[in-house]
């Protein structure tokens, strides 16, 4: 393993997280990590319509893949990366694993090479690969889960977009970046950024869930949407403070509903024998 790739391992989570300024986070990481970040904004639009290439040398758009209605899980990576790409893809397809979602039916994953110097011949393999670890069925053959790859000009816009920051360190001869996914509206515009190399199931089902502005997932899923939100510095779904507020509310209700209707029922009974 390169020193970078050591650096990366060790140090690159702590500088996505966004919990020191940008300017002192300067001073005290590393060279190799300064400049690279997840720091995308919520709501930001995806520009949909610029060129790629998949894995089997068609050419495409982001916008092909924007189809139904369906949330979209975005994955930047690149394909010979050693360490980082392959732990991100790892974690997101262990989490998609036991997903009640079926991926190119009720949700869409894409991943796009940040290295322009890829072909489709490297995604295919990569595709082949994960599709294999993953295990399921997929619902629309060489759509479902499509490898990219493009120039260097129409990366970096999807990158600006969703605020994923990287760069190549000619030292280590290889791209350093941040980990983690974005998880994409119907419409292209960014939902949620989960941070990490490990993405839980729940986590990804209630991304989803809440990128498709309830399109899918249960009556259940909506109700945990509405309890929990996401914790970039916990990494995950969390039960929110203002969720306690509305469930002790709601219990509130239903113990006063329930007094009311038992005293009304008491009434009934004394005004019928009375």
């Amino acid at each position: 393993m390169s020193p970078l790739s050591r650096v990366l391992l060790v140090g690159l989570l702590m500088t996505t997280m966004g919990v020191v300024c940008p300017a002192r986070a300067e001073q005290e990481v590393p060279k190799e990590l300064q400049g690279i970040a997840i720091d995308g904004v919520l709501g930001a639009k995806v520009p949909l319509d610029v060129p790629f290439v998949d894995q089997t040398g068609k050419q495409v758009t982001l916008r092909d893949y924007f189809l139904g209605g369906r949330p979209v899980i975005l994955a930047l990576a690149y394909y010979s990366c050693p360490t980082l790409c392959s732990l991100v893809l790892n974690g997101l397809t262990d989490g998609m694993r036991p997903l009640p979602f079926a991926p190119g039916k009720e949700y869409q994953v894409i991943t796009l090479s940040i290295d322009p110097r890829e072909k489709p011949n490297l995604a295919l393999a990569k595709r082949q690969a994960y599709l294999q670890s993953l295990k399921r069925e997929l619902g629309d053959g060489s759509r479902d889960w499509p490898f990219l790859s493009g120039s260097e000009q129409d990366i970096a816009k999807v990158a600006a977009a969703v605020g994923f920051r990287y760069r190549w360190d000619e030292e280590g001869k290889q791209w350093a970046h941040a980990a983690g996914i974005f998880v994409l509206t119907p419409d292209g515009r960014l939902s949620q950024i989960l941070y990490g190399i490990a993405f839980a199931e729940r986590d990804l089902r209630l991304a989803l869930v809440e990128a498709s502005l309830g399109g899918i997932g249960s009556p259940l899923d909506r109700l945990l949407l509405w309890c929990f939100h996401y914790d970039p510095k916990e990494r995950r779904y969390s039960l929110a403070a203002i969720a306690l507020v509305r469930i002790g509310g709601v219990l509130t209700m239903m113990v006063l509903g329930a007094f009311l209707i038992t005293a009304w029922r008491r009434d009934r009974r004394a005004q019928v024998n009375g």
